[in-house]
């Protein structure tokens, strides 16, 4: 047989036409072009671990049915510097012609949400967090009216380390969630963020699915006048309250909003929740060994009653971890926080977030019918903190079934003004028993995810999503073609970026995959290819 000298061109597009007719396989074709890719990288250099890489990677394809993809680098690929040589054009196509991410279409959006189930009016949004100690820009103050107790960073007196952490709030936070808000005004803060720095992530939605920045420059002064101009004749829609809401419109009263947060509300207003009781720091003695943060039997937790994320949360099972506490709870007592909560510890086999939608009084899906959006698992590290969550597609409706009586008992205890998205974080334990361990009452985290199931499960077979923040270095855009195989096959679609410091730039990313060891497979990748950046 005759054998035809390697045409990259014809090579992209072979592999370009595998694609549709292997959906469920798409798991090998991204394995097959980061094996490619692999090999340049100086670490493969040596030749017997790049023929290795090489033959991996045509097994896989043999493996997996794919022969017409495996003949062709068979008959072409037989020596290492030809596949070097087509693997460095083929990346320089991609380098010129950018990865081409395909068009995700949600299974619905929040706007589309809040007109179905009679939320009335047209909407503007503000995902901003603020802090008491710690003000986030000169035209945009610390909070005084709504404050929290807050993360721990803030209190940090490194310099760096707070300057830092405002980039962030308001560079990454505020655009993690606006990519399942739909057809509404968003409110985001320049410089920090531009609607140029935007549109990558905005171009993979329908235009119809797509929110609508607009621009407050905090670096031109007047930020509160500005604000009050450009939401004129709409509801405001917030994710923390703050004191300059009072004069806005708001779908829900910043000051109920407040007290629903508070994790003392899970105490006051009846809802399951573990045995808990409120501590006044302000009255207690830290050093005094009989206080009961001392005395206490382990186990136990120990929160704060305003904050997020699983910061200020100690999960107090060690009389190490005691002393880490009674370290932390002066410091807290010193910052001038007043409460905190001591709660009963939970064996727990299930740790879930439930999201979900709370309609109109009128709706079909008010307080005492709940709309649920999504189940998630939460990821969290050995001491409490929240990493970000996966989501089952497949499981969806065995969840819900699970957990529906404690939610529906959960959205009755809330205010009846209460309306809109919502979530709750319920532990299940070895007995089945369920408690609610935190209400958020305002948007969540994985929200975007829950509206993905048709794009990873339905279209490309992947049952399971997780979504997580990263840090890379380099042009912030260049996260799509770091990850290009993983992003043109609709496996990862990056969220958000923002840069953070220099060419530090932070991403939200959400994949798909077959399983948990899957979902940890990619994940592990997108780590290893943002490292090279």
């Amino acid at each position: 047989m005759r054998v035809s000298p390697w045409n990259p061109v014809d090579a992209r597009r072979r592999l370009d036409a595998i694609r549709p007719s292997y959906k469920r396989r798409q798991a090998s074709y991204i394995q097959l072009q980061f094996s490619l890719q692999g090999i340049t990288n100086e670490a493969w250099r040596q030749r017997p671990y790049a023929l290795f890489g090489f033959w991996k990677a045509w097994f896989a394809q043999i493996i997996a049915g794919e022969l017409i993809l495996a003949q062709a680098l068979w008959f072409n690929a037989r020596k290492l510097d030809e596949v070097d040589d087509a693997t460095r054009t083929i990346m320089a196509i991609q380098k010129r012609q950018g990865a081409k991410a395909p068009r995700v279409r949600l299974d619905t959006t929040l706007a589309e949400l809040y007109r179905a189930n009679g939320i009335p009016g047209d909407f503007i949004v503000t995902m901003y967090c603020v802090f008491a100690h710690l003000d986030l820009h000169p035209a945009f103050p610390r909070e005084t009216v709504y404050p929290e107790d807050e993360e721990p960073v803030p209190f940090s007196d490194d310099r760096d380390e707070q300057d830092r952490l405002r980039k962030v709030i308001l560079g990454l936070k505020p655009l993690r969630r606006a990519f399942g808000l739909g057809a509404l005004d968003v409110i985001f803060f320049g410089p920090n963020i531009s609607a140029e720095g935007m549109e990558r992530a905005l171009s993979q939605l329908d235009p119809d699915q797509r929110h609508r920045p607009r621009i407050v420059d905090l670096d031109q002064g007047g930020v509160f006048e500005e604000l009050l101009q450009i939401s004129q004749n709409k509801k405001l829609l917030f994710w923390r309250p703050q004191g300059w809401m009072n004069k806005h419109d708001c779908l829900n009263n910043p000051e109920e909003a407040y007290i629903i947060n508070s994790k003392k509300y899970l105490i006051t207003s009846g809802i399951r929740t573990p045995a808990s009781e409120i501590i006044s720091l302000r009255n207690t003695n830290i050093a005094d060994p009989s206080s009961i943060f001392s005395t206490r039997p382990l186990p136990f937790v120990v929160k704060l009653c305003r904050a997020g994320c699983g910061f200020g949360t100690y999960i107090v099972t060690t009389e190490s971890r005691r002393k880490e506490v009674l370290g932390a709870m002066e410091k807290y007592q010193a910052r001038g926080v007043d409460e905190v909560l001591i709660s009963e510890y939970i064996d727990l086999v299930q740790d879930l977030s439930v999201h979900f939608l709370i309609g109109a009084p009128t709706s079909e899906h008010n307080r005492g019918n709940p709309l649920v959006t999504g189940v998630t698992v939460q990821t969290l590290t050995d001491d409490g903190k929240w990493t970000g969550g996966y989501i089952d597609y497949s499981a969806q409706e065995g969840l819900r079934d699970l957990l529906w009586e404690t939610v529906r008992d959960t959205t009755q205890k809330l205010p009846e003004t209460f309306v809109g998205w919502a979530g709750v974080d319920i532990v299940v334990d070895k007995n089945g028993g369920q408690y609610v361990v935190d209400l958020n009452a305002r948007f969540t985290g994985s929200m975007p995810m829950c509206f993905m199931s048709g794009h990873f499960w339905k279209e490309r077979g992947l049952p399971m999503a997780q979504f997580a923040a990263f840090e890379y270095r380099g042009p912030t855009d260049d996260i799509y073609d770091s990850l290009a195989p993983l992003v043109e096959s609709g496996q990862v679609v990056v969220t958000a970026t923002a840069g953070i410091e220099g060419d530090l730039n932070m991403a939200d990313i959400v994949w798909g995959g077959h399983d948990q060891q899957d979902l940890a497979r990619v994940r592990e990748c997108i780590k290893q290819k943002l490292a090279r950046t």
